[in-house]
């Protein structure tokens, strides 16, 4: 079989789970979820400083349960988020992970691509960091509109991952599987 190259904008397959192409970055595919996967809270301790994703229940969740359920890792690159908060605060510095969310600039930038959901979806962007407002998180409505909402709600999850096309192969039924 033809092995195929996705572009931005495309949707595939990995292993059930429906994606969309955000960018092709050195030649790996950086890809969020066509669906929403499930509304969680960004954040089951509720206290000042919930809204840091590097120590959120949400990234425990999806970078072991989702994971180690519906991903092998050898498939994926580890990425570097960016924790800068919409006032440009950098207290939370970076995250690096296998399973990620979008950041508010990731959003901007693939607006075009990214699906609008039926419920909202989380950024991993705070709003703030400084005490007394440090519970909040940037969200995007179904509109396509950014807002925030505190960490202790659920809000929809749509995970990012960047596929490691080494290890993939793109088939015309459109679904990545492991190179043979």
């Amino acid at each position: 079989m033809n092995e195929i190259k996705l572009r931005p904008g495309e949707e595939f397959v990995y292993n059930g789970i429906r994606f969309i192409c955000l960018d092709v970055i050195d030649g790996n595919y950086l890809a969020i979820t066509a669906d929403c996967l499930c509304e969680k809270r960004f954040n089951d301790n509720y206290n000042d400083g919930c809204n840091n994703w590097k120590t959120s229940t949400l990234r425990r969740f999806l970078n072991e349960d989702v994971l180690e359920e519906h991903f092998d890792a050898k498939h994926l690159i580890k990425q570097t988020s960016d924790l800068t908060a919409d006032n440009g605060d950098k207290a939370y510095g970076t995250c690096e992970d296998y399973i990620t969310l979008l950041t508010c600039d990731q959003y901007r930038k693939y607006r075009d691509y990214v699906p609008l959901f039926e419920e909202c979806m989380w950024t991993l962007t705070p709003w703030r960091c400084d005490p007394g407002n440090a519970d909040y998180v940037r969200i995007v409505y179904p509109t396509g509109a950014v807002s925030f909402d505190s960490a202790s709600y659920s809000i929809g999850l749509a995970p990012v991952c960047l596929f490691n096309s080494n290890n993939l192969t793109l088939r015309r039924q459109a679904q990545l599987i492991p190179a043979e």
